[in-house]
């Protein structure tokens, strides 16, 4: 839905700027496309047209669809808009500077959700460009508000509940272009800006045993530059049938930069504040896709800011980052072959507010330096059902067969880095799955891992005078270490050496252990 919704606001209803016509289109070509897009992600589209010269008016527009897995459906009705054919060729859209939509949606045991969404543009312009089978709209608009009506939930299942929110949403300065190309897949591709971005919502719930609770939200964006490709069957998404459909070319792409934003909310029951939780950012980015590749996500935040609030805290525990970067891909379709894996998670320069430290060391005993903490895998599996074939999952699940198994293994890079003391290493490691008596029902590994460890006996000296670490217990960590260490050259540093071996031996820095 919000995906629907966003192209609608951006193609079938944001304003464009007039470029050069290469070919002719007409009102009702354009109208086509944004059927089709909507039949693509089964979408039911009912709505009167009417011609009037060289204007096209569509009214009384419905889109619905029914829920997968049979929970539940979803209607949502609006006025529409015109479609203007130019003597050049092209086709402005014209809408309305007011656009009210009604949603309703059924959900399973007879739960009815029903609400309005008013929408006002400001300043848009819009114009398509092209031939029926490949357009392209270029949009320009100074100002989208969107707010969100009475919200009413019903039925049988409902009855004890008594919920009711607004929400607003206002962005400024928005252009950008769509296009769209029309065959056996359908392919849009979006590249948009927007100057600010500005979201506040407040929800309240009565529940019979929890009570009231209210919760409040706000978030505001600026300079956002997103870009995406989307590429599915014209005949529509099937969810029973997303493996076929990836491998005959489906995919999702989305992009996006922000130069700063901030975020805030807060939970109260009963007029109690539950918590309190406000985040600043400063520039970020993130991708996410899905294809016959694999899914892929990858995020990336500056100056990463948050202070929360507990009751039971007399002060906002508060935390900041220089950098935060999370990256994941791995594969969703089955293969005879191994396929790659990456896993990684890095926050940079990590502090904690002196008020937190204060609350366990007082007396600053142990070094505050900035914290780091970084995890760098990558790996291969091996699948034997497809991610997304939800029936083939199922049976493999009821009949306990393997879905996957890991045939690879490697620690690029760790880092773990805080109070004085730093945990480093990398490795690799194959799996021989064929062997699951060696290790005890796991598959054997083989390989080497090189670690190291420096200020751990200063930290451990440390957290003895703070009194939160026994003598007794400190001397059996540090004896325990040595079963796996040896002394590094630097000063108190320990670095290890692991290494196993494909019949089941484990040696640290060469000595025998297992």
């Amino acid at each position: 839905m919000i995906r629907i919704s966003r192209l609608f606001t951006s193609t079938a209803i944001a304003t464009m700027i007039a470029i050069p016509a290469t070919a002719e289109i007409s009102a009702d070509d354009v109208w086509n496309g944004f059927a089709a897009y909507y039949n693509a992600f089964g979408l039911t589209v009912d709505a009167t047209e009417t011609r009037t010269g060289n204007r096209l008016t569509i009214s009384n527009l419905k889109l619905s669809a029914q829920f997968p897995f049979e929970l539940g459906s979803f209607i949502l009705t609006t006025t529409g808009l015109d479609l203007i054919e130019n003597a050049d060729g092209t086709v402005d859209i014209i809408a309305p500077e007011s656009l009210p939509l009604a949603v309703a949606i059924t959900l399973p045991e007879d739960v009815f959700v029903t609400t309005t969404v008013d929408y006002r543009l400001t300043g848009y312009q819009a114009r398509v460009a092209g031939d029926p089978d490949e357009f392209t709209i270029t949009y320009r608009l100074a100002r989208a508000d969107v707010e969100l009506g009475g919200l009413s939930i019903t039925g049988p299942k409902a009855k004890d509940l008594d919920f009711d929110g607004t929400f607003t949403l206002a962005a400024r300065d928005i252009s950008g272009e769509t296009e769209y190309t029309i065959g056996d897949l359908l392919v849009i591709t979006q590249d948009s800006q927007m100057g600010a971005l500005a979201m506040n919502g407040s929800f309240t719930g009565k529940d019979a045993r929890q009570g009231d609770t209210q919760t409040t939200m706000s978030s505001t964006m600026s300079d956002v530059q997103s870009s995406t490709r989307i590429s599915v069957p014209a005949t529509g998404i099937d969810l029973m049938n997303l493996p076929a459909q990836l491998r005959d070319g489906m995919s999702i792409q989305y992009a996006s930069k922000v130069r700063q934003q901030t975020s805030s909310q807060r939970v109260t029951v009963n007029g109690n504040i539950v918590s309190d939780q406000s985040t600043n950012i400063g520039k970020s980015s993130s991708t996410v896709g899905l294809s016959k590749d694999g899914a892929w996500m990858k995020i990336q935040a500056d100056d990463y800011a948050i202070d929360y609030t507990l009751p039971e805290l007399p002060f906002p525990i508060r935390m900041v980052a220089s950098e935060i970067i999370g990256k994941f891909s791995g594969p969703l379709l089955k293969s005879d072959d191994d396929q790659e894996f990456v896993y990684m998670f890095d926050i940079s320069n990590l502090k904690i507010a002196d008020d937190l430290w204060n609350q366990f060391d007082p007396d600053a005993v142990l070094p505050r330096d900035p914290a780091r903490l970084l995890v760098d895998l990558s790996g291969t599996v091996r699948l034997f059902s497809d991610l997304l074939d939800f029936n083939a999952l199922r049976d493999a699940i009821d009949n306990g067969t393997k879905v996957a198994e890991l045939t690879g293994l490697t620690l690029n890079g760790m880092d773990i880095s805080a109070a004085g003391a730093q945990l480093t290493g990398t490795g690799t490691f194959t799996f021989d799955n064929s062997d699951k008596t060696t290790f005890q029902g796991l598959p054997a590994p083989s390989g080497t891992a090189s670690l190291q460890i420096s200020g751990l006996n200063a930290l451990m000296d440390n957290l003895i005078k703070m009194g939160l670490l026994e003598n007794d217990a400190a001397f059996g960590m540090r004896m325990g270490l040595g079963l796996f260490t040896v002394a590094g050259d630097d000063d108190d540093t320990l670095v290890s050496d692991i290494e196993v071996k494909p019949d089941g031996q484990i040696l640290a820095n060469g000595k025998r252990i297992k």
